[in-house]
């Protein structure tokens, strides 16, 4: 089977089932458009199984923050996962940082990976956006796209892109100048993105809302038949179902700082829930549509049935889409791998005495270098004996330095054979290397660095000095670590001295390359969500305050629990005179502005609200990182600062090991009152 397909892919063109009746929303927006989208994960795809519809495509703004929990989440529902982004694309180059004109600071284009190419490549654009072309907004360019456009579907049209911007300037000035400008836009997306075996990967976007799309919608239709260009029409969902429309406008208000009653600030059309099929083929298909979309498709690129009306083709053509997008996220093994220089010769023991002089010069010998991804398969497997191999002698050499050769008892040795084989078996032996590797070199400088929770339960970690608890002695589980039996892989929790801990992570991002930080979502949670909504709804300080107060403290605290708990809130909702007078005084709020509060709120709670950085976790891998997980620049950050577009949890459920670098002020205070009595006393005074 060719890479590029996965492997329910095939090249028939075979029309698939639906057609002339069903639909699939290819432009949708999850609560990954951060304080944009309203669609929670599981209820969006509950909804769209309830509604009849066997996929759907989520196409978050400029990110795959949601790309992974998406995929999981339709497939354990029987749901196809189309995945794919709402692209922000520089106008010229995206390396170039002034102002465009263009508001987000580029135009939008939704992508879709038709297969696993497509895939690594919506990856590839999705990361460099971040890392390369941020400008307000994450942004790629013409260039990128022309490099990573194999495998992907692109969507042009709606009144964010390109192609729609130079339309409504024609509209505006009947300039020919910017019809041509439009042609030369679907031109260069049709270049760009050529049809392929399967069928064309460049679609002209139709969608039915609000003036200024609908005056367009002749244009998009014009320059299709012109140009003989496949159509296809969507939705644009923001939230999940009509009556929701309140809760996400008040997402909005959040997102921009507005209050509902100004009366200048944005408001999304009513229309942008998630339709069902028969509400889609009404607008464009059905007895009631705009005469324009009765219209015979009468031109052959239309992409569908000649004779069939365009509102037809347009809603076929999302089905045929659906059917042939097929892209897999890949789950395996990507522990890294390391290269080891170990000694030629065995570095023979002095006495007794001598023993951390002696341990240090052993590891002295030994030199972790990164693993060079060109290698061969079997070159692979055997770096990964070789790195077996020195761990297993720098195991042997630390069960001296621990025990001393008297000391090293059956139990001892037993408990470090097990373990040494075990963490072979898993291919672990390079991570315990890479984090020897970079404990040492902190060490080496100065920077306190020790292994804490589980990691401490292990002889290899103690025996390599990664620790200073005899797992023996104290009757410390390996297991604890890491369970033989399953096959999800540890992670070690290092305590670093803070004021080191970025000097420590830069190593290990020098050396080894692949090195990313993890991403963590905050979410509207009850307490903070009140006060959001206070906020928006103008509800005094005071008032928003007190009711706040009421949710109890509890980190997984939900509406529904802190009404079962809280009597007082709980009357306060329903309007409760007494539970009023209690909480307010003499001069309570209407009750009815406290329901609103607290009903938007359960709505809302525990999405997605803003992107922030793990307080320690670290990715390490051996190839780049951007084939395996989307990368992510926070907005403001210098450029060392990459870090993973799915969280830590996700990042393991790949194949990722993760590592915990936590900063510690406890060591550096401890190192510098270390410091400040080497420095001020004699050794002799030192006892």
């Amino acid at each position: 089977m060719p890479q590029d397909l996965a492997p329910n892919e095939t090249r028939s063109n075979a029309a698939p089932p639906g057609l002339g009746s069903g639909f699939v929303h290819l432009h949708l927006h999850s609560e990954y458009s951060l304080l944009d989208g309203g669609n929670r994960l599981d209820r969006l795809v509950n909804r769209v199984k309830a509604l009849g519809m066997d996929a759907v495509a989520v196409t978050d703004h400029g990110n795959l923050f949601g790309a992974l929990s998406f995929f999981e989440t339709a497939r354990a529902a029987g749901v196809k996962p189309i995945l794919g982004c709402e692209a922000y694309v520089a106008p010229g180059d995206r390396h170039d940082r002034t102002f465009t004109g263009v508001a987000d600071g580029g135009h939008h284009l939704v992508l879709l990976a038709e297969n696993n190419t497509g895939w690594r490549n919506l990856m590839r654009l999705a990361s460099e956006a971040y890392l390369t072309g941020f400008y307000y907004k994450p942004r790629m360019d013409r260039a990128l796209l022309e490099e990573c456009s194999e495998g992907l579907i692109a969507i042009n049209g709606h009144l964010g892109s390109e192609l729609a911007h130079h339309l409504v300037e024609f509209e505006k000035t009947k300039d020919q100048a910017h019809w041509k400008r439009a042609v030369e836009v679907c031109e260069w997306h049709r270049s760009t993105f050529a049809d392929g075996p399967t069928g064309p990967r460049f679609y002209v976007e139709l969608q039915h809302h609000i003036p200024e799309q609908n005056i367009i919608n002749p244009h998009l239709i014009r320059i299709a038949r012109e140009l003989d260009l496949p159509i296809v029409c969507d939705n644009d969902s923001h939230f999940l179902n009509a009556n929701e429309y309140d809760a996400h406008d008040t997402l909005i208000c959040i997102s921009t700082g507005k209050q509902k009653s100004d009366p200048n600030r944005m408001h999304y059309p009513h229309a942008l829930y998630v339709k069902s099929p028969q509400e889609m083929r009404a607008i464009f298909d059905g007895p009631e549509a705009d005469a324009l979309y009765s219209q015979p498709a009468d031109w052959l690129g239309s992409g569908g049935k000649m004779g069939d009306s365009i509102g037809c083709v347009a809603c076929d053509n999302t089905l045929r889409i659906a059917h042939r997008c097929n892209a897999n996220i890949e789950f395996g093994s990507h522990a890294p791998l390391v290269s080891v220089k170990r000694p030629g010769t065995t570095i023979p023991y002095a006495n007794e005495a001598d023993r951390t002089a002696w341990f240090k010069r052993v590891c002295a010998a030994y030199d972790v270098q990164p693993f060079d991804p060109s290698a061969t398969s079997e070159s692979a497997e055997a770096l990964k004996v070789e790195c077996d191999l020195a761990l297993r002698e720098l195991c042997e050499a630390g069960l001296i330095w621990r025990y001393g050769h008297a000391g090293i008892t059956d139990d001892v040795r037993a408990r470090l054979e097990r373990e040494v084989s075990i963490l072979a078996e898993k291919g672990i032996s390079p991570y315990f290397l890479i984090v020897w590797d970079f404990v040492n070199w902190a060490r080496q400088r100065g920077i306190p660095a020790l292994a804490r929770g589980s990691g401490v339960g292990t002889m290899v970690g103690y025996v390599l000095g990664l620790s200073n608890a005899c797992p023996v002695r104290y009757g410390l589980l390996f297991e604890r670590f890491t369970d033989p039996d399953r096959a999800e892989y540890p992670d070690i929790d290092i305590d670093l001295c803070q004021n080191g801990r970025a000097d420590v992570i830069n190593y290990v991002r020098e050396k080894y390359g692949h090195v990313a930080q993890i991403i963590t979502f905050g979410t509207l949670k009850a307490r903070a969500a009140i006060r959001d909504m206070g906020r928006v709804f103008g509800t005094p300080l005071g008032v928003v305050d007190k009711l706040a107060k009421l949710v109890p403290e509890h980190p997984k605290m939900t509406f529904n629990r802190a009404l079962e708990q809280e009597p007082l809130l709980k009357g306060c909702y329903e309007g409760d005179d007494k539970s009023l007078k209690q909480v307010f005084g003499d001069a309570p709020p209407p009750a009815g502005d406290i329901k609103r509060i607290i009903d938007t709120g359960k709505v809302l709670e525990g999405q997605a609200r803003h992107a922030g950085v793990h307080a320690a976790g670290v990715i390490v891998a051996t190839r780049p990182l951007h084939e395996v997980v989307p990368l992510y620049k926070p907005p403001g950050s210098d450029g060392g600062d990459v870090v993973t577009q799915w969280d830590g949890p996700g990042c393991e459920r790949v194949g990722l090991l993760k590592m915990d670098f936590l900063g510690l002020r406890t060591l550096s205070t401890i190192e510098r009152a270390k410091k400040l009595i080497r420095e001020t006393l004699n050794t002799e005074e030192i006892w």
